[in-house]
């Protein structure tokens, strides 16, 4: 069962609030939802953390409306978790973030200081790469997705309805444009600003964060320790689950 609050603008944010003990704050990426991208560790973690977990607004149950993606989305994705978070009041929180979840975990923890104590980020490079446009505008048109991109196509559908598929994925590329072009910052000119004791996490097999970018987001972050899981791409918690759940939970315990 999920719980849901109305945020300030109207969008409604759906979200799990399992177990007991130290809060965390548990966000997905891109084209998922909380349990989609972070069931392994809410299942693991809720035994000892409690744990809160929303699907992003527009994704999954936190609809409608539905998703969008203004070149800011990644700090309106932070707002609106520093407003889930000002409503439940659970006091400051360690933030898991994956992937588009992890920049906004890092805007999060810049901006409002207050609500985060520590942040565990894969996944993230802090901008947004030429690379990483190249790469994404081969997804267009998605009229033209063949089989190899068959099980994301179904799973987009499956988790946030047919109508979203297009929009969804046009919207991203359109949005990562945008970004470069205004000079490429996610939340690599804010890292200086995060005071608590950060872990950046990059599978070894990454294409388009690229190496260097997450290197030098980690250099700019004061209390922060970058670690590469050998054997990895991307999602970290589908490759190589039981090294991300050790390493997150070595950063709990220290």
């Amino acid at each position: 069962m999920m719980h849901n609050v109305t945020l300030h603008d109207g969008a409604l944010l759906a979200y799990h609030d399992l177990g007991s003990g130290p809060p965390l704050l548990l966000i997905h990426g891109f084209t998922g939802t909380a349990r989609s991208h972070m069931g392994v560790l809410i299942d693991n973690l809720k035994h000892g953390y409690r744990v809160i977990a929303p699907d992003l607004r527009g994704y999954g149950a936190s609809r409608p409306p539905n998703r969008t993606f203004p070149p800011d989305f990644y700090q309106r994705d932070a707002a609106d978790m520093a407003e889930l978070l000002d409503i439940l009041q659970p006091g400051p929180v360690v933030v898991l973030g994956f992937s588009d979840g992890a920049e906004s975990a890092l805007v999060l923890a810049a901006r409002r200081p207050d609500l985060v104590r520590g942040v565990v980020a894969w996944g993230v490079a802090g901008v947004m790469s030429q690379a990483m446009v190249e790469a994404v505008q081969d997804w267009l048109p998605v009229s033209e997705w063949d089989e190899r991109r068959a099980a994301w196509r179904e799973e987009i559908i499956e988790l946030h309805g047919r109508e979203q598929l297009e929009p969804m994925i046009e919207g991203w590329v359109r949005a990562a444009e945008a970004i470069v072009a205004a000079g490429g910052d996610i939340c690599l000119r804010e890292a200086p600003q995060i005071r608590c004791p950060t872990l950046l996490i990059n599978g070894d097999g990454e294409r388009n964060n690229l190496p260097e970018d997450v290197q030098r987001l980690a250099a700019a972050i004061p209390n922060c320790r970058l670690e590469f899981v050998a054997n990895s791409g991307h999602s970290i918690q589908d490759d190589q689950p039981a090294v991300l759940i050790r390493l997150i939970r070595q950063f709990l315990t220290s």
